[in-house]
């Protein structure tokens, strides 16, 4: 059983644990990989000769479990790195509470010994597949066509399963998954869905028609979208630039055949995540 352990670096909360968690997993004898960059932040040169360090790429294919450390956005490029392979996905939160993290790092060493024991349960979310040309990516929360250099909206035709459903004239349009209706969607005024939910979410972005709304479609329809706009505008994936994209290219965007896998302990759920990161229930007038 090799743990690979992906870190974001950025995360100044990381400095002062993750020596201690090293020293912690080679005293216990655990079989683990670590992110070459963390070398950078690991000052105790003999704990350093003690620890393997790899490439992303290199470390996802030598581990059986892949850690996340860092925030959502760690653990959505961690999801990129898992690919289709399958292997779940432990995230450790290092910051603000987030929707996709599922331990804090005070409960490190239990979450450990609870994965090694293999005392949990793995919660599969949606993947999206896009095609463009002979391009393809993967997302777990989303794909996005949004203007790039230019201020003027865009025009975007939208048909699913063939079907022409509208032209959005916006300023981007987000397809995301249950999983993504707490990420970018969310901010555009997309609903939330229960994450283990199967469904595709289209939502435009500052549309400019009051009448234009997210739509929930289900998750075995295809998404066709072709930019109509004399402009080039940006695709992300989970946030990553993934190509330029000009006029009269059409995107196709559908559910991934494979899932990602992250492990839940059961403690956590997505209710409480959504009261405590939403503020339900408080009154947050006067703060």
């Amino acid at each position: 059983m090799t743990f690979g352990i992906i870190i974001n670096i950025q995360k100044e909360n990381v400095i002062p644990i993750l020596p201690k968690f090293l020293a912690w997993l080679i005293e216990r004898n655990y079989d683990f990989v670590v992110d070459q960059n963390a070398e950078k932040i690991c000052k105790d040169k003999k704990l350093v000769n003690k620890v393997h360090f790899a490439e992303e790429e290199e470390l996802a294919k030598r581990s059986d479990y892949l850690i996340s450390f860092g925030g959502d956005g760690t653990l959505l490029m961690t999801a990129r790195l898992a690919g289709d392979s399958g292997k779940p996905i432990l995230g450790v939160n290092v910051g603000k509470l987030g929707f996709l993290t599922e331990v804090e790092t005070k409960e490190l060493e239990q979450a450990f010994e609870r994965v090694k024991a293999k005392d949990y349960h793995l919660e599969q979310r949606m993947v999206l597949e896009a095609r463009w040309g002979s391009d393809m990516a993967y997302a777990l929360n989303d794909f996005v066509l949004v203007r790039g250099e230019t201020v003027r909206f865009i025009k975007i035709r939208t048909e699913v399963d063939g079907a022409f459903l509208n032209t959005y004239i916006s300023d981007g349009l987000i397809v995301a998954t249950p999983t993504g209706s707490t990420a970018y969607s969310l901010s555009a005024n997309g609903p939330i869905l229960a994450p283990t939910l199967e469904a595709i979410i289209i939502n435009p972005i500052c549309p400019h028609t009051l009448t234009a709304r997210p739509l929930v479609i289900n998750s075995d329809r295809t998404v066709r979208l072709t930019l109509e706009s004399h402009e080039t505008v940006k695709l992300t994936a989970d946030g990553h630039e993934d190509a330029s994209i000009h006029t009269g290219t059409s995107v196709t965007i559908k559910q991934a055949a494979h899932k990602i896998n992250l492990i839940r302990f059961g403690e956590r759920n997505f209710f409480e995540v959504l009261r405590n990161k939403l503020h339900w229930g408080e009154d947050v007038r006067n703060q």
